[in-house]
């Protein structure tokens, strides 16, 4: 039986009745316990005398089975008039309370966790995920927590519900763990471990996420902690499951781990319930199959963001290769696009291409949903981008939301109507009690709650302005300030019904705010894409205030729906929702001073993470600094606005440390144009010079490079400039990949020597590890391992993630063909050390090495598995110089593992694009005249036309093969 309206009954938690969301009356603490009882068995006829019991327990009235009528009878009238007819009847020997299939959060409960076996067994672990937060979302407590559950008769009741809530936290953990998201489940486990010490598959998915966290000995001691308070209390032995998990975590059985997978996408994580749209979701969802380009028009604050985010959550399952998520509201025009959509993608530039030419490449032969959100002011861009997408990458989908089409061939355009009321009303309430828990309005008040929604248009938006009012003043109050005419028109003739509402809302609760509120939130409008406090309070803050007063009054916004809060790694970041930041800037004062002020703000924070990225905390100042890569374009952009020189080369200095080792290569440009405007003896100008350097080597621009090394003019740069910045290691690089490796042997060394001298030990490491490297190069490796191993002395005692993994790397480059059981935990701590930072080339060498060393020594099944990481990865960084290098390592596994046919074809497409092959002529030729050789010979030929990144697919379907 299905319900036609709203109506829910809760019972996982206090006793609840709501109709589209508004609180029903139904008595007081006995009639609750009589509608509890019945809740418990619903659709079941339950008798008088335990009815009478779950009342009174064992101390009924005299008079208890007409009291119980009584109770009954006004039970009824409360219940009937939801829909379904007869709710409460009575059924000899007793009474029978009818509910709907989705009405009761108990069974719509079980049914997620029955739905979530499903997925699990078909490896569907993203919607497993879903389902179990969704499903764990409707508990708001104990069960049934405001009664005593002996009279109730409830125990057993409870008692399952309550373990199919841990059996539900279990599997959540469980597809997390398959998800390669170990880190998400310790926090959670521990305390389930804590309260309930001797339930062993919490404690053996304990061990597993911890091990899968990198905490191996952690996992262990769970072990030993488990067994011994089993031994102790019970007299037995952990369970063999739980026995071979240990054994296995001794042995550190690779199983352990999640298989390498896929990206899935970055959809961000929803911070409040999705509310009414099922509809509207249901057929965006549906046309997303039928058209290429698909966009969300209508006004600001109807909702067009959200429903995209749901849509693209809901369909996240067509897509193999992902659904990805790009927020274009912080660019000031279209110029940035494409670096904006490579960064959503985690892609970066590749060698020869433009960034644009990037993006098409990599999606190529993916199948992805991709979200270009808030197009309205870069139009143009992003209608260009998308129609190119389309056309060249057939795999691909574009869902956009705008306040006007995009206006590309293929487009289907989809106006987001307003809430319906209901939905409306439901959004009023959930939002109104986000700042009073109690709200419970009743019919009068959820009537006028409804007249609100209406004479907001049903704007999502406004109806949470609205909503945030409620901790002062009541719907009544409420509705009767929307009756000044004056807050419904935007005084102008030309703004549509709609956009008055909205304009209406927004000036009505800025109206509200107290002088210093309404100060910040127009101030908060600097930010391109929010701030964290620390920004807040330098940037917008009042002189001479303290950081509390800058809190006090965020906290007061954040509580009227002005400003949204962002958890993040480093911590909550404040941000203005477009349409009100639009209303801010509108009305910002002394802007250029405010600018200036952000712009300085920000360029000190580049040159102090510039800084402590060399040090101990590099990973805290990598999660603080990374979420402004827009504030750090804006406050670039207003440096080269305003020709403030010195601005201008502290933010360019900076940023190869900051964002382009782990963001994309933006900055170099940035960098570049710097330079146009500074003087060359500016004491930055050769930082400047390696930053715009070392970005045109990243992408193989290497002629250009060499002409922008020779604009420093010989000049260095000074101590702690970033370790990828330096003009003249820039033309020592490139020497070495042109095979120059003498040239580039001597400069290091050179430069050892100085950073020595200087007593600058990080320095030092970079040169060591590249005198290393050289060595390798030369085929000397033996010659590089004192330099190896004392480079991994020295950043042992920096402590900095980044440079320990280089030295990792180098040490385990150098023992890889003589010790190769001493290079892999080397080569592997490198790589997770990396990751850890997001310094992602190093990671990427690190894990090439890893899997090419296990090729030779190790499992070919493993190593394939490991290539099929590395593919992935240098496919998503962008740079082919290590990606070709990758495909000769592949090609050497493939005729290990007896893929003769795979293996020559990619031989082939190596010697096409002027790459050396690790098969020679003759090596190739006894392939070709293998038992099956003349059958190969014209699949082999593909070779010479297979582009690079048609090798990369053929690579890895073969990998899959072995």
């Amino acid at each position: 039986m299905r319900s036609r309206a709203g109506v829910r009954f809760g019972i996982l938690g206090p006793l609840e009745v709501t109709v589209d969301g508004v609180a029903l009356a139904v008595g007081g603490p006995k009639p609750r316990a009589l509608l509890a009882a019945l809740l418990l068995h619903p659709g079941v006829v339950v008798s008088t005398d335990r009815l009478s019991a779950a009342v009174w327990g064992e101390d009924p009235p005299h008079d208890a089975l007409g009291t119980l009528r009584a109770y009954v009878s006004r039970l009824r009238a409360a219940l009937e008039p939801l829909p379904q007819g007869e709710r409460l009847a009575y059924r000899a020997p007793g009474y029978v309370l009818t509910v709907g299939d989705d009405e009761l959060d108990a069974a719509r409960f079980a049914r997620l966790v029955d739905a979530v076996r499903g997925c699990s067994a078909s490896g569907d672990h993203h919607r497993a995920v879903d389902l179990l937060d969704s499903g764990l979302a409707l508990w708001r407590g104990g069960a049934l927590a405001e009664f005593d559950l002996v009279p109730l008769d409830a125990d057993a009741e409870v008692a399952r519900l309550e373990e199919l809530r841990l059996v539900a936290l279990e599997l959540r953990a469980e597809a997390l763990l398959a998800l390669g998201r170990g880190a998400e489940v310790v926090p959670e486990i521990e305390g389930l471990v804590a309260r309930l010490p001797g339930r062993e598959p919490l404690a053996v998915l304990l061990m597993r996420a911890l091990y899968a966290s990198g905490r191996q000995s952690d996992a262990l001691t769970v072990y030993r902690d488990l067994r011994r308070r089993l031994r102790d209390e019970l007299g037995v032995d952990p369970a063999a499951t739980t026995q071979l998990v240990h054994r296995r975590l001794l042995e550190q059985d690779p199983t352990l781990l999640p298989a390498p997978r896929r990206e899935q996408g970055n959809l961000p994580h929803r911070g409040s319930s999705f509310v009414g749209r099922q509809t509207e979701l249901e057929q965006v969802a549906a046309a997303l199959e039928r058209a290429p380009v698909l966009t969300l028009t209508g006004v600001g604050g109807v909702g067009k963001s959200r429903l995209a985010l749901q849509v693209a959550a809901a369909v996240r399952e067509r897509f193999a290769d992902g659904v990805w998520s790009c927020e274009l509201a912080p660019l000031a025009d279209g110029d940035g696009i494409g670096y904006t959509v490579a960064a959503a993608l985690r892609v970066q530039q590749r060698h020869g291409l433009s960034i644009e030419e990037t993006i098409v490449q990599y999606l190529r032969g993916r199948r992805t949903l991709l979200l270009l959100d808030n197009c309205e002011h870069v139009l143009v861009s992003a209608g260009r981008l998308a129609d190119r997408l389309v056309a060249e990458c057939p795999g691909v989908v574009v869902l956009a939301t705008s306040r006007e089409p995009l206006g590309v061939g293929g487009e289907q355009v989809w106006p987001v109507p307003p809430l319906r009321q209901a939905d409306g009303v439901t959004l009023f309430v959930q939002r109104a009690r986000a700042t009073r828990p109690d709200y419970r309005p009743g019919p009068a008040a959820a009537r006028r709650a409804a007249e609100i929604c209406r004479r907001l248009d049903g704007l999502p938006l406004a109806i949470e302005l609205a909503a945030a009012r409620m901790r002062v003043m009541n719907e009544g109050e409420l509705a009767e300030r929307l009756d000044d005419r004056r807050l419904l028109t935007d005084g102008t003739s030309r703004a549509q019904p709609r956009h008055q509402s909205l304009d209406a809302a927004i000036e009505w609760s800025y109206r509200l705010l107290t002088e210093q509120e309404q100060t910040l939130f127009v101030r908060l409008s600097v930010f391109a894409s929010g701030a964290d406090l620390v920004a807040v309070h330098a940037v917008c803050g009042e002189r001479g205030a303290d950081e509390a007063d800058t809190l006090d009054l965020l906290a007061a916004l954040v509580d009227k729906s002005m400003v949204v809060p962002v958890d993040t790694p480093s911590g909550t970041r404040y941000r203005l929702l477009e349409t009100l930041r639009a209303f801010g800037r509108a009305r910002l004062s002394g802007e250029a001073a405010l600018a200036r002020r952000d712009a300085e703000y920000y360029a000190g924070l580049a040159v102090r993470a510039a800084r402590e990225l060399q040090g101990p905390d590099e990973k805290a100042w990598v999660q603080r600094a990374l979420p402004d890569a827009d504030n750090l374009r804006a406050a670039f952009e207003h440096a080269m606005l305003d020709q403030d020189v010195d601005l201008a080369l502290r933010l360019s200095a900076s940023l190869p440390e900051v964002l382009q080792m782990r963001f994309g290569f933006e900055a170099a440009g940035w960098a570049e144009r710097a330079l146009g405007l500074a003087p060359p003896d500016h004491p930055l100008f050769p930082a400047a010079v390696g930053a715009a350097a070392r970005g045109a080597w990243n992408v193989g621009d290497f002629d250009h490079a060499l002409d922008l090394v020779a604009r420093a003019a010989g000049r260095s740069p000074g101590r702690g400039t970033a370790r990828s910045g330096y003009p003249e290691d820039v033309e020592a690089d490139v020497g070495l990949y042109r095979g120059h490796v003498e040239p580039a042997l001597r400069h290091y060394s050179a430069v050892a020597a100085a950073a020595r001298r200087d007593a600058d030990p990080i320095r030092l490491v970079w040169a060591l590890y590249y005198v290393a490297v050289c060595h390798a190069v030369r085929r000397t490796p033996e010659l590089g391992l004192p330099a190896a191993t004392e480079c991994l002395q020295l950043a042992t005692g920096t402590d900095n993630p980044s440079a320990m993994s280089l030295a990792r790397y180098a040490l385990g480059l150098v023992l890889k063909k003589s010790d190769p059981a001493a290079a892999l935990p080397l080569l592997d701590e490198a790589a997770t050390g990396a990751a850890s930072v997001n310094n992602f080339w190093w990671e990427g060498i690190a894990l090439m090495e890893a899997a090419s060393t296990r090729a030779v020594h190790g499992d070919p099944e493993e190593a394939g598995r490991a290539f099929l990481v590395v593919l992935d990865h240098w496919d998503r960084v962008g740079d082919w110089t290590q990606q070709w290098l990758n495909l000769r390592y592949i090609v050497r596994l493939l005729v290990r593992g007896g893929a003769g046919e795979e293996a020559l074809t990619l031989h082939r497409c190596l010697l096409a694009a002027g790459k050396p092959s690790p098969l020679d002529a003759a090596r190739a030729a006894r392939l070709l005249d293998g038992p099956d050789g003349p059958a190969w010979t014209g699949a082999a030929a593909r070779g010479d036309a297979l582009s690079g990144a048609e090798a990369v697919l053929l690579a890895r379907s073969a990998l899959l093969a072995l």
